[in-house]
């Protein structure tokens, strides 16, 4: 395989020879994006580190009750050991061989890495993904001792069968959204003929897609909701309300966040008519969705719901999309608030929403969606 110079001009790690051989553990984790299509950045999230703790690094649906600032120190132990991969020809195919068996594997498995030397740890944001720390560009990858593979999956990713026929399966048996896009990602998921590796943001889309998609279509045969509810979680400093009331499923999402003199607000709404205003806020609503389809379908009752996301923490945004999935699933695992209807929704929401509903319903439908428009007074001017 050819490597690009461009490439080899930009790593952060410059060096006649690399002989330093490192071995290192990952959780399992892979980081995996565009470089110059057809080539992709691709290797592991690994620690030079061993740690007792490490299988929790990379999956956040342990992460129930951690503090922000423990995720963020696991997080930044995360160094991504990175090489050039083509994605159309799978190579180098002992590359591409090692990211699948990560992929595969259900816990931490140790690796060599030939690499010129290591970088400080420091956590790095990294958009539409969770934080990590730094790239480190290095010649290979290697399995250093034999990982447990998942029987399941690996039989899954045998089948010449569709991609999304393939998530619904991973899916069914509790394999989290976070371990699927890590297989969608190295390509082991799809018809042989159209298996490619993808950004590991493109495998989360994908799949998440293919799930909400899956999902709206098993809701139609569940119970329709009667009663509305509204359900409340806050998480790291953020804020979720989730509205729901009886309807065929559907889930409309609105953020508000935080600037330091206004309050921005956006919107992701189920209507043809109303685009999704900002990349941001479609990457939130994404994982958002996500955990309310699914959460749907795991109590097999359809409603129409309305998440309110108020974003009021800085820190927290290094945390990305993710803490819209998180934040949304602890507020549908709390105790309703059960309402008879719309006009007692309308009550509800006015003493416990901030900011107020008015606010929330500027510049969008919300309010003829949701058939209150003739309930809530003008809104006046509002300050921080």
């Amino acid at each position: 395989m050819v490597i690009s110079q461009e490439f080899k001009s930009q790593s952060r790690l410059e060096s006649a020879s690399r002989s330093k051989s490192l071995t290192v553990y990952s959780p399992p984790g892979l980081f995996i994006e565009t470089f110059k299509f057809p080539i992709l950045t691709a290797g592991v999230l690994a620690s030079p580190e061993s740690s007792e703790w490490l299988s929790i690094f990379d999956h956040p649906e342990s992460w129930r009750g951690l503090e922000r600032d423990a995720i963020f120190g696991m997080r930044e132990k995360l160094f991504r050991f990175v090489l050039p991969v083509d994605s159309r020809k799978m190579e180098p195919s002992k590359t591409v061989k090692v990211l699948q068996t990560l992929a595969l594997s259900v816990s931490p498995i140790a690796l060599e890495v030939q690499l010129d030397g290591m970088l400080a740890p420091e956590l790095q944001p990294i958009r539409g993904l969770l934080p990590c720390g730094p790239v480190i560009n290095v010649d290979s990858i290697e399995i250093a001792a034999e990982p447990e593979i998942s029987n399941v999956a690996h039989r899954i990713t045998q089948m010449d069968i569709s991609a999304s026929e393939a998530i619904w399966s991973l899916l069914n048996y509790d394999y989290t959204i976070d371990q699927i896009a890590r297989l969608m990602s190295v390509g082991l998921l799809g018809h042989f003929n159209h298996r490619r590796m993808m950004p590991l943001r493109s495998a989360y889309k994908a799949t998440m897609d293919s799930i909400i998609s899956r999902s709206i279509i098993e809701l139609a045969d569940c119970h329709r909701a009667v009663e509305s509810k509204i359900q409340m979680a806050t998480l790291y400093g953020e804020s979720f309300t989730v509205l729901s009331i009886p309807g065929e499923p559907r889930v409309d999402y609105l953020r508000m966040e935080k600037k330091p003199a206004e309050l921005i607000c956006t919107s992701s709404l189920e209507d043809l008519h109303c685009p999704t205003t900002d990349i941001t806020t479609a990457v939130h609503s994404d994982y958002a969705r996500f955990s309310a389809y699914t959460t749907m379908v795991a109590h097999k009752e359809s409603s129409h719901l309305v998440i309110f996301h108020f974003s009021r923490n800085a820190k927290s945004n290094s945390l990305g999309p993710w803490i819209s999935r998180a934040g949304v699933k602890e507020a549908l695992l709390s105790t309703p608030v059960q309402v008879e209807d719309k006009g007692n929704a309308l009550a509800v929401l006015t003493s416990v929403l901030r900011p107020e509903l008015g606010r929330w319903a500027l510049d969008n439908p919300l309010l003829e969606i949701l058939g209150l428009e003739e309930a809530v007074h003008p809104l006046v001017h509002i300050t921080v």
